[in-house]
């Protein structure tokens, strides 16, 4: 199981970081019409989510600087940020390191218990696994932003 799960976030990584592979920091930062949110934004939101989902449930330290979660977390926006987000060079590096990392330090441990509760979720494996759909939500919303930014240019 532990192969499967851990490939599978390195796929779908991949797939997100395909999509943003060519942004600009321009269109990063668009928030169209309609939209919350920018493209900046749902990057780190995916990084933070994952991040919280694998450590904080299980009561463990996070390898995130804090301050990055509380730009990403739910019910934040660009709008509302007092301090400034990280550059996209910064937000892909984060993003292709996370798989990695997340294999190497939780590999076996996919069935340990969960101490915070999280939804109906007891074990690491099922948040995990949730955080997969999680990742490809947003990824969606990335590329309808895109769409969006460039038919207002």
């Amino acid at each position: 199981m532990d192969s499967i799960v851990f490939s599978q976030l390195a796929l779908n990584r991949s797939r997100t970081l395909a999509v943003v592979a060519e942004l600009s920091e321009k269109t990063a930062d668009v928030v169209p019409n309609g939209f919350n949110n920018n493209i900046r934004w749902h990057l780190g939101h995916i990084l933070t989510t994952q991040e919280r989902l694998a450590f904080r449930l299980l009561g463990e330290p996070l390898e995130l600087p804090e301050e990055l979660t509380s730009l990403f977390v739910n019910g934040t926006k660009p709008a509302d940020w007092q301090t400034s987000p990280p550059d996209l060079a910064a937000l892909r590096q984060l993003l292709e390191e996370q798989p990695e990392r997340h294999r190497q330090r939780l590999q076996g441990r996919l069935n340990d218990k969960l101490t915070v509760a999280f939804k109906e979720f007891t074990r690491l494996d099922e948040v995990l696994v949730f955080s997969i759909g999680h990742e490809a939500t947003h990824a969606g919303y990335i590329m309808a932003l895109k769409k969006a930014v460039a038919a207002q240019s």
